[in-house]
């Protein structure tokens, strides 16, 4: 009898066998033997040496045994963990998506498990795609700068929490009121919290964010277009553009690539980008309009043409509303001055990362120009602006463009019809009407929170104002309309809390004109016809890299055509 032993894995293995045997028996443990295999031998067991034994018959005995004991302890930590573990359903009443926070002990705290991942890093290219668990998820959490936003698609949804005392906070647009309970699960527990979210608003309203930067495939729509439900968010205008390269592409344009259910609408757009003339979008046109944008800042090669007014006249061909994003466009020179003389813009971009360009608006409104304002957020891009976010805003529409009335089988459709007519209110909180009786101007304003003030605007200046009382929350002035032609609008603000912007609600201009004549401050007029005569000072200095003399002149006829049609009071 031959025995061999070695320690290994924390224990003593054995091999015993006799010369005249045709195998050895292997024991793993010493005192008490924790299993033993036979190992045939085809010659004498001294030709049977250790390191033999130890691949065939050591090594795999030790890995079973090391995977039972991790087996053993991974059953022990899940009969722990479920020992401390409660089930919550959340759910709204009445049923609606919502988007969600859930805190522990006064702590920010996830909801565990959701179907869709939606993680946000915001760069130059808006590459960030939905990763869904299931095809049609009925939860999402969208991440970005370190913060989880979650949103119950369905309006209720089931999670495993530990136990603990626990805040939830529910959030709906701008139209419903929040809503937040408090509870206690306990180990074990299955509990159901219902969270009341209520409507404070009147009456019909399509709302829209025309600036949102997702790329979208065919499998992406229904889940956004519940994104869309759960910030009460009637319209999204999803923006292709390019840096370079293609960024936050979408799959198709116009109504057959609209996605679409009852009340909600996702439409393709554009934003066209030049760093010599401004940013524009063409918003819902039948395809894309090329080249995205020009000048090597965002484009392959510097070439300064097309301008807008062409891609506007582009745009207009094939259906697009057409107007400048974040007001004037965003860089320093501007043709806005040039699309407004020659008549080439349906919208500006009045109300943008919790800003709304009243100077400015009503510098060209007195100008003459008769122009719809609306809003949009740049989604994602205010997410990396407000850290953390301030949980009442919406994430798609913090600041919407609203027009009265419901939606027709598109609601981009609708919505898009309010903007040419020029019935636009743009908010991140309280409604604002504005009517006229005869020679009275009304204005009614309402909110959740208590209102602050509501005024009437003439020609830019305040006319009419009432204040709030630190309590009411809505709020109405009249005042009269005047024997000069003009435009009127009414403009409401709100309380706010600590990290919001100021929460403001404007109309567009309702014009009273009298005796044929346009509602224009020539003062403003001449002052507008001053600034372009600068700008084309500059660009004729700025040797604009036109890819051919032709491009150059015909840039600067538009230029003139522009600086007539500026120059008629």
């Amino acid at each position: 009898m031959q025995i061999w032993k070695w320690p290994f894995s924390a224990a003593i293995v054995s091999a015993t066998g006799a010369e005249s045997d045709s195998s050895v028996t292997c024991t793993l443990g010493s005192d008490a033997p924790l299993g033993s295999i036979k190992l045939p031998l085809t010659h004498a067991p001294q030709a049977a040496p250790p390191q033999i034994i130890i691949r065939r018959i050591l090594i795999p005995m030790s890995r079973a045994f090391l995977f039972s004991v991790c087996g053993l302890i991974l059953v022990f930590a899940q009969l722990r963990r479920d020992a401390n573990v409660a089930t919550l359903t959340l759910a709204t009443e009445p049923n609606l998506p919502v988007r969600v926070y859930l805190s522990k002990s006064d702590r920010p705290f996830r909801l565990h498990p959701v179907d869709a991942i939606l993680p946000l890093k915001i760069d130059l290219f808006y590459r960030d795609t939905m990763w869904r668990a299931k095809p049609d998820p009925r939860t999402i959490e969208l991440v970005n700068n370190e913060q989880s936003h979650f949103y119950l698609l369905d309006g209720n949804a089931t999670f495993t929490l530990p136990a603990g005392d626990y805040k939830i906070e529910a959030f709906r647009g701008t139209l419903y009121e929040p809503a937040s309970a408090t509870f206690t699960l306990k180990a074990g527990e299955t509990r159901r919290v219902t969270l009341p979210m209520k409507r404070w608003a009147a009456g019909d309203w399509i709302s829209a964010d025309d600036h949102i930067h997702l790329p979208r495939q065919p499998a992406d729509d229904r889940a956004f277009l519940k994104l869309l439900a759960a910030e009460d968010l009637s319209v999204g205008m999803f923006l292709q553009l390019q840096r370079q390269i293609d960024a936050a592409p979408q799959y198709g344009f116009g109504p057959q690539a609209e996605a679409k259910m009852p009340g909600y609408s996702i439409r393709s757009g554009q934003e066209s980008r030049a760093e010599y003339y401004g940013h524009i979008n063409l918003l819902g046109g039948r395809e894309l309009v090329r080249p995205l944008s020009v000048g090597s800042m965002y484009a392959n090669e510097p070439n300064a043409s097309p301008f807008p007014a062409l891609l506007f006249d582009r745009g207009k061909r094939v259906g697009a509303l057409r107007g400048f994003a974040h007001f004037h466009g965003s860089m320093t020179h501007s043709t806005l001055p040039m699309d407004l003389a020659l008549g080439n813009l349906d919208f500006l971009e009045v109300f943008q990362f919790g800003k709304l360009w009243t100077t400015e608006w009503y510098e060209l409104l007195n100008a003459g120009f008769v122009v719809t304002g609306i809003a949009g957020s740049d989604f994602p891009v205010p997410l990396g602006r407000s850290v953390p976010w301030p949980k009442w805003l919406p994430l798609l529409g913090p600041e919407r463009a609203l027009v009265k009335g419901r939606p027709s089988a598109s609601a981009y459709e609708t919505w898009a019809e309010g903007v040419r007519r020029g019935e636009v209110v743009v908010s991140n909180g309280p409604l604002v009407e504005l009517t006229r009786n005869g020679e009275t101007l009304s204005a009614t304003a309402s909110f959740w929170r208590p209102l602050e003030s509501i005024e009437i605007v003439r020609n830019g200046v305040v006319v009419a104002t009432i204040k709030g009382d630190g309590a009411k929350r809505s709020l109405s002035v009249t005042a009269t309309a005047g024997t000069e032609s003009a435009w009127f609008a009414a403009r409401t603000t709100a309380r706010k809390e600590e990290g919001e912007p100021d929460i403001l609600g404007h109309t567009n201009p309702l014009y009273v004109l009298l005796d044929g004549k346009p509602a224009m401050v020539r003062a403003a007029r001449e002052a507008y016809a001053k600034r372009w005569r600068a700008e084309v000072e500059y660009y004729k200095n700025a040797n604009l890299p036109f890819a051919t003399a032709a491009q150059r002149d015909e840039f600067f006829a538009y230029c003139e055509r522009a600086q007539r049609a500026l120059e008629v009071y």
